[in-house]
């Protein structure tokens, strides 16, 4: 399809979703429909993404105490340039791993709102390293 084939298709497509004034789309009646399993298993993703996350935060930490090889200048600037790129890393690591807890917390909040008992914190779980279900006394 040449190039301007493809933006009138574009067009076309765009115009009746925008010709009525509103951004809707044409399809109706959709939704999403999550079971007790897809929930968990959606969690449980997040988790295992975060551990990913914690265990290169753990490699990487050799990455910012790079010891010079020697006491000039050269070695000096390099050595604190690659600790600094090291720790640099680190902290993205850290960002990305508390993200993907916050989303496992997210989804773990869903679950328990759908089987109906007090949240659980996803900590818990992670530090169990299994699946939680209903817990006595919660």
């Amino acid at each position: 399809m040449d190039s301007q084939a493809y933006q009138d298709s574009i067009h076309s497509q765009l115009s009746g979703m925008f010709g009525t004034g509103t951004t809707e789309g044409t399809a109706t009646g959709g939704s999403f429909a999550y079971t007790e399993a897809d929930i968990s298993k959606i969690r449980d993703n997040w988790l295992d993404l975060a551990d990913s996350y914690q265990t290169s935060m753990y490699n990487a930490d050799r990455m910012s105490k790079i010891k010079s090889p020697a006491e000039d200048m050269a070695s000096t600037f390099h050595v604190t340039a690659a600790n600094r790129s090291g720790q640099s890393y680190t902290n993205y690591l850290k960002h990305n791993r508390d993200y993907c807890l916050q989303q496992a917390q997210l989804f773990q909040n869903a679950l328990d709102d759908y089987l109906g008992v007090e949240h659980i914190n996803v900590a818990v779980i992670n530090n169990a390293g299994g699946q939680p279900g209903p817990q006595a006394g919660m």
